[in-house]
């Protein structure tokens, strides 16, 4: 991705994931409803190739998950790999996976009822975290190492064997 890695920003939030009950667009939609000042987008609502969706990655600023089911979390992880912040509930791999500062309490979006109880938490999170993207971009490119070298990499694993 690294042709991407570099490309001007704008105010866009990307839902990377699949459109499934256990990645809860809904909270994305809704997201978008109360924060009109900046562009939504769910990838899935459109048949994008490869380079389109990258493309979209390279100019997001924020990546964001509600997910109450996730395994490695490949579409938040490219997202860093192109500067974009990834917002990750602290659940599932990503608790293991992200340092603190890209993740929120897992409550807010433990359901969409949580989610409406906890909703101008979240959008204030939101609002503060594309507010002060450039004072992040080294945060998340440390984040995008620390997952390569852990999560994404056979480096350990080679260690182990030798």
């Amino acid at each position: 991705l690294v042709q991407y890695q570099n490309m001007s920003k704008r105010d866009l939030i990307l839902f990377p994931h699949r459109i499934a009950p256990e990645k809860q667009v809904e909270i994305f939609r809704d997201l978008k409803e109360h924060l009109p000042q900046y562009e939504f987008v769910v990838c899935q609502d459109q048949q994008l190739t490869k380079n389109e969706y990258h493309n979209l990655l390279g100019e997001a600023k924020l990546v964001f998950s509600a997910n109450l089911q996730e395994t490695l979390g490949i579409s938040c992880y490219e997202g860093t790999l192109v500067n974009a912040i990834p917002m990750v509930p602290d659940r599932l791999s990503y608790s293991e996976m992200y340092h603190e500062g890209f993740k929120y309490p897992s409550e807010w979006t433990e359901s969409f009822e949580k989610y409406e109880a906890y909703r101008d938490h979240l959008r204030h999170h939101i609002v503060t975290t594309m507010t002060h993207y450039d004072k992040r971009v080294e945060q998340v490119q440390t984040q995008a190492e620390n997952l390569t070298e852990q999560f994404f990499s056979a480096g350990k694993l080679l260690e182990h064997i030798r």
